[in-house]
């Protein structure tokens, strides 16, 4: 039977906001109530995250931390407690208490771990108590109290599931993280295979010392005693790597601030101002032409355009002079034809045909003269024309072509340009805004040099990461070429002696036993690998991310793949896909070990798209564990999401900072009820 852990209440005092003591009941008050839900709501700055830490810093104090100078861990327990800013005695005191149940092998039992810190003059002094069921814990010393805090609740395990959104992601990501693959052996109960191993090895080296010659137990002396400094430089290395990542995480922090505070003081126009001022004068020089064009028209055609009715009275006026003109220069023409046609017929000359005498050609002229007559005859009758322009042919050929551009082609000219003005010079309106925005050289440069000074420090200790993974490595080398040697010399010291029953014994438990763990390790990662898959596709939503994931036996990297079996690179996940991952991978392993711990997460939401975040209230919330703890502004679970969870609330905290008292009130229910 696994281990289970549920949270009754949490006592605060003088902590961070909280003046006086506060009580969370963090258990629904029904005993068969399965509501697994507890929820805290505020604004930033309200307390949400003094809780979060109070739980973890109750528990485990100042390795917390992993490694960290009792100095500054003095300094955070000070600085912890409560200043009040409207009262003239101020307390010089705090404390956490964390009550809890636990159940293991069958047995229920409540515990209550309370951390007190006091300031006198300036020395801190912190006192640890525990209670199990309502009585002091005194069957084991004061001196490993926190070593059994952390035999029921390893560190790491808290690491895990008392997480924010983008601690676990960081962690879930990144495979070299030693305290990760330590959480997850404990999880899948591989540890306790790994301790016996370890004490198997311990007793066979001790026997067989026994039996070795003086020259086998100095050279076994000597190799352990290396080994031993190299497992203790391991132990530093690991520790120092667990502070130097806090450190980082710190520092990423205050450079992700530093970066919000420059946003909103105006950097990112600073930033952009080279480009807004280049932006500014090709506007310009484009709006200036856009007017060079709209000054052409004005001189051109544009006023025949905007008076387009006495334009076409202009058109018609001259094409009626025009036609009229035509139509007198046909009539004289003709009349000019008819008057040399009469004359040639009435001529002495005019058909002088031998044989053909004076009265028939008379007849015949007379005849001819008749049908020319009635063939001019036919006049077109027109009006007298007034003629004011007196435009020549050619000339008003060219003016009703002007007209016909100017009714016809000027106007969606105009239409364009104007459009195109308009557009430029909005566009120059918001770029001169953005450029107003631009803060001066004198503000904003000691900003960037205070940046670019965290940069430095953060690449410092990046490179400091990068330098003690590389020491780890090389003593980890170091410790299994140790091992090695003193598992050779042990095998000669087995080959020339007669190993004694128990001995014998011992060495077929330890090939049983390492048969076992590999046996063990590949079910549990199969269990796991197929509890990720399937929860994963339920809370992603997109269905071909993530098709399967492998972890290796030994080293516990997981690999991820899609659809096409292509290797995933973690690093090309969104920020919200690596949470989720991160997210289904908890849920995975909890299912898998047996182990029912409770979730405490801060700023849960804040990465996600909607898709996400509704697949997280819908599902995760409310079932991956048997107590969720939410850490919440109203921007992330709103009053929708609120009513969906409601269901599934035990408990709804809302966290309000009151100006009047500098101190944060603690009200029963969330933002809205």
């Amino acid at each position: 039977m696994g281990r289970k852990m549920i949270f009754n209440k949490l006592t605060v005092t003088n902590l961070g906001n909280f003046s006086g003591t506060h009580v969370l009941r963090l258990r629904a008050s029904d005993p068969k109530s399965s509501k697994p839900i507890v929820l805290f709501g505020g604004l930033n700055g309200a307390g949400k995250t003094t809780i979060f830490d109070a739980i973890k810093l109750g528990l485990y104090g100042s390795e917390m931390f992993g490694t960290i100078t009792t100095a500054k861990y003095h300094e955070y327990l000070k600085q912890k407690i409560h200043c009040s800013k409207v009262t003239v005695v101020q307390p010089n005191n705090a404390s956490i208490a964390v009550e809890f149940e636990y159940s293991h092998l069958g047995a229920a039992n409540t515990y209550q771990v309370e951390r007190m810190w006091e300031v006198t003059g300036k020395k801190v002094h912190e006192t640890l108590t525990i209670e199990k069921n309502g009585t002091p814990l005194d069957d084991i010393e004061k001196d490993s109290w926190q070593d059994f805090i952390k035999e029921i609740i390893p560190l790491g395990l808290s690491q895990l599931f008392f997480f924010d959104g983008e601690k676990i992601q960081k962690m879930m990501s990144d495979d070299s993280n030693e305290e990760l693959k330590r959480s997850i052996l404990s999880l899948l109960g591989l540890d306790l295979v790994e301790r016996l191993q370890a004490d198997l090895k311990i007793y066979r080296s001790k026997s067989l010392k026994g039996l070795s010659t003086e020259d086998f137990s100095r050279d076994i002396s000597v190799l352990e005693g290396q080994l031993e400094e190299t497992t203790a430089q391991i132990n530093l290395v690991m520790d120092e790597k667990a502070s130097l990542e806090n450190s980082v995480q710190q520092l990423t922090s205050r450079i992700t601030d530093y970066r919000n505070k420059m946003a909103a003081q105006g950097e990112g126009y600073y930033r952009n101002r080279v480009s807004l001022e280049e932006k500014q004068s090709s506007l310009e020089c484009d709006i200036e032409s856009l007017k060079d064009k709209l000054r052409e028209l004005a001189a051109g055609l544009l006023p025949l355009a905007i008076a387009s009715t006495y334009a076409m009275k202009l058109k018609q006026q001259i094409e009626n002079e025009s036609k009229y003109k035509a139509n007198t220069l046909l009539s004289e023409n003709l009349k000019k034809k008819h008057d040399e046609m009469l004359s040639v017929i009435s001529s002495s000359g005019f058909l002088k045909i031998d044989g053909l005498n004076s009265h028939t050609l008379q007849k015949i002229k007379s005849q001819l003269k008749t049908e020319i007559e009635m063939l001019f005859s036919v006049e077109t009758k027109q009006e007298k024309q007034p003629e004011l322009f007196g435009f020549s042919q050619k000339q008003a050929l060219e003016i009703l072509g002007l007209i016909e551009k100017a009714v016809n082609v000027i106007p969606s000219e105009m239409a364009v340009l104007t459009d195109m003005y308009e557009v430029k010079f909005r566009e120059l309106q918001d770029t001169v805004a953005q450029l107003a925005k631009v803060p001066d050289d004198d503000f904003i440069k000691p900003m960037y040099e205070t940046l670019d000074s965290l940069n430095i420090e953060l690449g410092g200790l990046t490179e400091k990461q990068a330098s003690l993974d590389m020491q780890l490595s090389e003593l980890t080398i170091t410790k299994s070429e140790l091992d090695r040697k003193i598992e050779q010399l042990h095998h000669k010291i087995e080959e020339s002696n007669k190993l004694d029953e128990k001995l014998q014994s011992v060495q077929k438990v330890e090939k049983v036993l390492a048969k076992y763990h590999l046996h063990l390790a590949k079910q549990k990662i199969n269990s796991l690998q197929e509890e990720f898959t399937s929860i994963f596709k339920v809370v992603h939503r997109k269905d071909d991310m993530i098709a399967r994931i492998e972890i290796d036996p030994e080293s516990f990297n997981v690999a991820l793949f899609d659809r096409r079996g292509k290797v995933i690179n973690k690093s090309s996940l969104s920020s919200g896909e690596l949470e989720i991952y991160a997210m289904s991978m908890l849920w995975a392993l909890a299912k898998t070990s047996g182990q029912q711990l409770p979730f405490i997460v801060d700023t849960p939401l804040a990465r996600l798209d909607s898709k996400h975040r509704d697949n997280l209230v819908e599902l995760f919330f409310p079932h991956a564990s048997h107590q969720m703890m939410i850490f919440s502004t109203n921007t992330e679970v709103d009053q929708q999401y609120f009513n969906r969870l409601r269901p599934h609330v035990a408990h709804a905290y809302n966290l309000e900072y009151c100006e009047e008292s500098k101190s944060t009130v603690v009200k029963e229910g969330y933002f809205w009820n």
